[in-house]
């Protein structure tokens, strides 16, 4: 794991390379990865099943008015407390897998007890930093929504930064633009192959009305492993920016990579 540690400081790690660390990172700590993924999945799948969102038809639903419209008469409590619960254990998840990480990179391995503890403990202000972003990504969606694909890009290290480098807020939104600046593409890559293929996971996925049995089955794996999915993306996007961090940090301090 040093000689590990020390690649990620004078190697920037390609796509592939990546992808293949992090899945034998996640191999190592398996059962703590997985548990968390379950403790997360778990909530959102039951207030899911007994607090049903509406679901948003765009066959129907094709003007501005009928999204208006669909927004009065649809949204209702499953919407808010389905939304507010996958944000709050999707951000425990990315806090307590990021420090994860970083403890096996420092050659440690830490139980999902220990990482979610952790992740608690900087809460607050990830809730601060997660509304300053939310702000700046809501205008620029509604800007052409290309400028808020970009701060998307931009921002996608804000949790890691808050877990790992004890810094949140504005300072946070900097620090992670700071280093996805001259990595932009590579880091649109990356989320744009998680976000295409977490949807095509799910529209693949067989599917029945959730008010069945086969239906309440179907949804509970598909979610179940979803998360276990997410939780690999996760680590790889924790990973990513360990290497630049490192990498950025070194030439900061003069040293030759």
């Amino acid at each position: 794991m040093l000689q590990f540690r020390r690649k990620l400081e004078k190697q920037e790690l390609e796509i592939l390379d990546l992808f293949t660390i992090s899945f034998s990172i996640f191999k190592i700590n398996f059962k703590n990865f997985l548990l968390i993924a379950l403790l997360c999945a778990m909530p959102i799948i039951i207030l899911s099943i007994y607090f049903p969102p509406s679901i948003f038809n765009p066959e129907e639903i094709q003007t501005i008015s009928q999204v208006i419209e669909w927004l009065k008469q649809q949204i209702g409590k499953g919407f808010y407390i389905n939304s507010i619960a996958s944000w709050f254990f999707n951000t425990i998840s990315t806090l307590a897998i990021s420090i994860l990480v970083e403890a096996i990179v420092y050659n440690r391995i830490r139980s999902a007890s220990w990482a979610i503890s952790k992740s608690f403990r900087v809460l607050i202000p990830v809730i601060i930093t997660s509304i300053i972003y939310s702000i700046f990504v809501f205008i620029g969606l509604i800007a052409f929504i290309i400028p808020g694909i970009i701060l998307i890009v931009f921002f996608m290290f804000v949790n890691n930064i808050c877990m790992l480098r004890h810094t949140w807020g504005i300072n946070a939104l900097r620090y992670s633009t700071s280093l996805v600046r001259k990595k932009f593409f590579k880091s649109l890559f990356i989320i744009m192959f998680i976000f295409l293929f977490e949807n095509m996971f799910i529209i693949s996925f067989p599917s029945a009305p959730i008010d069945t049995r086969d239906g309440v089955l179907y949804y509970a794996l598909s979610m179940i492993l979803l998360h276990i999915f997410d939780t690999y993306f996760k680590i790889i996007i924790s990973l990513y920016f360990l290497n630049i961090d490192f990498i950025n940090n070194n030439k900061q301090n003069g040293i030759i990579v």
